[in-house]
């Protein structure tokens, strides 16, 4: 894993036509939603990062501007619809780990990342990775073999709030 990304910037059409193309053919692609500094591009701007995993590239939309609304429709393309749950849709409960997290977001503290097996951001690679930033804890982080999809419903809900 190598942090931060080497990420090729594109401009946010080109980028979602890119996430399209990856579902119309099947291949295997995710979107990461990034806030200024984070440790995936190491920007001081906002992005969009599109992991193209079988093709072997990354691509980015950065902006100054909040990203969610536009990064929201790629991550239901490229993660599934079941990964991002309706604003009023009943929750399960997720994990002591990430609820602690979700704790420290609803405080305005840190960002999340949901870093799939083959994400090349994972510090894990082979297993489901939570990870949340915190300048005041640092990098926490839930470990999972199984993909945690209580987990990643509650993330998904929190970053698209």
């Amino acid at each position: 894993m190598k942090r931060p990304l080497s990420i090729r910037e594109l401009g946010y059409g080109e980028l979602s036509e890119r996430a399209r193309a990856i579902a119309a053919a099947g291949t295997r692609g995710h979107v990461h939603t990034t806030l200024p500094g984070c440790l995936i591009t190491g920007s001081p701007r906002r992005a969009i990062v599109l992991e193209a995993t079988d093709e072997g590239a990354v691509y980015g939309f950065f902006d100054d501007q909040p990203i969610e609304d536009r990064a929201k429709p790629l991550a239901i393309l490229l993660h599934g619809a079941d990964s991002v749950p309706d604003d009023h849709e009943a929750l399960e409960p997720a994990s002591a780990a990430v609820n602690t997290m979700a704790g420290r977001l609803r405080m305005g503290k840190g960002h999340f990342h949901i870093l799939n097996p083959v994400c090349l951001a994972n510090p894990n690679p082979g297993r489901w990775t939570i990870l949340f930033e915190d300048v005041e804890l640092g990098v926490l982080e839930s470990v999972s073999d199984e993909r945690p999809l209580a987990d990643i419903r509650l993330v998904e809900r929190l970053i698209y709030a």
